[in-house]
C-alpha cells in the first residue's frame, strides 16, 4: 500500500516541477520578447509623444561609427522659463534616443552638482552659459540650442510677478533644424521673387509661416527683385514666385527663360485672379501651361444648388518627395485654376512632366467663371475641362528617370493657386507639400521630404474665481455627499 501511494504522489511532484518549469520559461520568452520585439504608438490626440517622419528621416542619416552627440545641461532647481518644459524636453528625447538607438548619444549635465563635468564641457566647447543649454556635436561641428526657444512663452504674467504661461512646445522643430544644419552645413539660399504684388516678408508678413518653415530647413531665405539686375544671383539655390499680382516684363521674362534653360530651380504659386501672360508664357515654355478657368462643384443645398470653390486637392505618388505625403488632401481655398501638361513640347525638348495635385472627384474646370451667371453654373462637356484635373505639376529637363538619382537638372514646380500659402489659411499637409518642394528644388528631397515636425499646442483654461469656487465646492462636497448618501440607502435597503 505504501508503494501504491508514492507513486502517484512522486507523479504529482514532478508534474508540479515540469508546470512550474514551463511557467518560468514561458516567462522569460515573454518578457525576452517584450524588450527585444515591441512596437510603440502614440495615441494622444495632439500626437505629442510621435515624431515626425522627417525627424525619423534626419535621424537614420546620423551613422552608429560616429553617433551624434547630445548634451543637456539643465538644472531644475535654477528659476527660468526653460525650467518648465524640462519634462518635455527629457521625453522629446526618449523618443529621439528610441528611434536613433546607437546612431544618439544623449548626456544631462547639472551645472550646480556636476562641477566637474560641467568645466571639462565649457572647456570644450567655449560657452559661459550654465543652465538652460542643449549642445549638439556630430563630426566635429557643434551646434547650440538655448532650451527656452523650444518653448513659445507668455511673459504677461512676470509683469504682476507670476511666472510665465506655456502656449506652445516646439522642441522638435528646434532640435530638427540643428540636425539639419549638422548633416548640411552649407546654407542654401532661397529667393522670393519681388517687384509684383507678392507679399513682403518682413514683420507683419502674411506668410510668415511658410518663411520660419523653410528657415527650420536649414535654408536662407532672401527677396529678389529683377529691376535692378540683369542675371538670377549665383547664389540661388532655387527661386519662389508667390501670388503675383503683376506680370513680368520682357526684360525679366528673358532671365527666367534662360535660368531655367541653365538648370535653374524655380516654384510658382499662381494668382488666378489677376493677369500675367508672360509668367504664363515662361511656364508654358518649360512644359506647364495655366489654363484659363476656376475649379469649381455645386453641391446640393435644402432651397437651392451652391457653388464649392474651396477645391479639395489629392497628393499623387508620381515623385519622391510627393509619394512621402501620398493619401494626403490639401484644401486650397480663394480661387484656383488648373494646369495644362504639354506632352508634345516635353517629348521634343527631353522635359520630364509629372502631376503631383490632383482635384477630387465631381469638380471640374469651368471657362464661364464670372459671377452673377444668370443661368447658373454646370459642366458642359467640350467647353469645361474635365477630370483628371492637375492643380500641381513639375518639370524636369534633361533629368533622370529614377528620383532618387539626384542630379543638377532645371526643374519647375507650379501650382494653380497660392492662398493656401498664406498663413490665414496655411494647413499641416499644405505646409509639408511645399517644404517637400523646396527640398526636391534644392537636392534634399531624399532625405527631408515628407511630414515635418510642428509645434505642440498646450491649452489651458481660464476660470474666474466664482467657477473656481463652484468646482471646488462640486469636487469637495457634492461628489462626496452623493457617495455618503447613496452608500447610507444601500446600507438601509440591507438592513430592511
Amino acid at each position: 500500500m505504501e508503494v501504491m501511494t508514492r507513486i502517484p504522489r512522486t507523479g504529482i511532484r514532478i508534474g508540479i516541477g515540469l508546470q512550474t518549469l514551463a511557467m518560468l520559461v514561458m516567462f522569460a520568452g515573454v518578457n525576452y520578447l517584450g524588450f527585444e520585439y515591441y512596437l510603440r504608438a502614440d495615441f494622444s490626440r495632439s500626437q505629442k509623444f510621435a515624431l515626425s517622419a522627417q525627424t525619423r528621416r534626419v535621424i537614420r542619416e546620423f551613422k552608429e561609427a560616429k553617433p551624434l552627440s547630445l548634451l543637456v545641461i539643465s538644472s531644475p532647481t535654477f528659476l527660468s522659463p526653460a525650467t518648465q518644459i524640462l519634462g518635455d524636453v527629457r521625453n522629446l528625447l526618449a523618443e529621439i534616443q528610441y528611434s536613433g538607438r546607437e546612431r544618439i548619444v544623449i548626456e544631462f549635465i547639472d551645472p550646480t552638482r556636476d562641477l566637474t563635468r560641467m568645466r571639462e564641457v565649457q572647456g570644450k566647447y567655449r560657452f559661459n552659459n550654465a543652465d538652460g543649454l542643449l549642445i549638439l556635436d556630430y563630426d566635429g561641428r557643434s551646434r547650440f540650442v538655448n532650451i527656452g526657444e523650444m518653448g513659445e512663452f507668455d511673459m504677461r504674467p512676470v509683469a504682476q510677478g507670476g511666472e510665465p504661461r506655456l502656449l506652445a512646445f516646439r522642441g522638435e522643430q528646434v532640435l530638427t533644424s540643428a540636425m539639419i544644419s549638422l548633416q548640411h552645413p552649407e546654407s542654401k539660399v532661397v529667393y522670393f521673387l519681388q517687384g509684383h504684388g507678392e507679399p513682403s516678408l518682413g514683420p507683419g508678413s502674411p506668410v510668415a509661416i511658410l518663411v520660419d518653415y523653410i528657415q527650420k530647413q536649414n535654408a536662407k531665405v532672401d527677396l529678389l527683385s529683377l529691376a535692378s539686375t540683369d542675371a538670377i544671383p549665383a547664389d540661388a539655390a532655387a527661386v519662389v514666385i508667390l501670388a503675383p499680382k503683376f506680370d513680368l516684363d520682357e526684360r525679366e521674362q528673358a532671365i527666367l527663360s534662360a535660368w531655367l534653360k541653365q538648370r535653374g530651380r524655380l516654384l510658382v504659386l499662381l494668382e488666378p485672379d489677376s493677369q500675367t501672360p508672360r509668367l504664363a508664357s515662361v511656364l508654358a515654355d518649360n512644359g506647364i501651361a495655366p489654363r484659363n478657368d476656376r475649379i469649381l462643384r455645386t453641391i446640393k443645398l435644402p432651397f437651392a444648388t451652391g457653388i464649392l470653390r474651396e477645391v479639395t486637392g489629392e497628393i499623387l505618388p508620381t515623385t519622391e518627395f510627393t509619394r512621402r505625403l501620398e493619401g494626403a488632401t490639401i484644401l486650397f481655398p480663394g480661387a484656383t485654376q488648373s494646369l495644362q501638361l504639354e506632352e508634345k513640347l516635353a517629348e521634343n525638348q527631353k522635359i520630364r512632366l509629372r502631376p503631383l495635385i490632383q482635384a477630387a472627384e465631381e469638380f471640374w474646370g469651368e471657362t464661364d467663371y464670372l459671377p452673377n451667371q444668370p443661368k447658373g453654373v454646370r459642366y458642359e462637356d467640350g467647353i469645361d475641362h474635365g477630370q483628371p484635373l492637375t492643380l500641381a505639376a513639375a518639370a524636369d529637363r534633361d533629368g533622370v528617370e529614377d528620383d532618387r538619382v539626384e542630379v543638377q537638372t532645371s526643374r519647375l514646380i507650379v501650382v494653380g493657386s497660392s492662398q493656401f500659402a498664406f498663413d490665414a489659411s496655411a494647413t499641416p499637409p499644405g505646409l509639408d507639400f511645399l517644404l517637400s518642394s523646396i527640398n526636391s528644388l534644392l537636392d534634399r528631397g531624399k532625405q527631408l521630404s515628407g511630414v515635418t515636425a510642428k509645434s505642440v499646442t498646450h491649452f489651458s483654461l481660464n476660470l474666474t474665481d466664482e467657477q473656481l469656487g463652484r468646482i471646488a465646492l462640486f469636487a469637495m462636497v457634492v461628489l462626496p455627499g452623493f457617495s455618503g448618501l447613496l452608500g447610507i440607502l444601500v446600507w438601509w435597503r440591507r438592513r430592511a
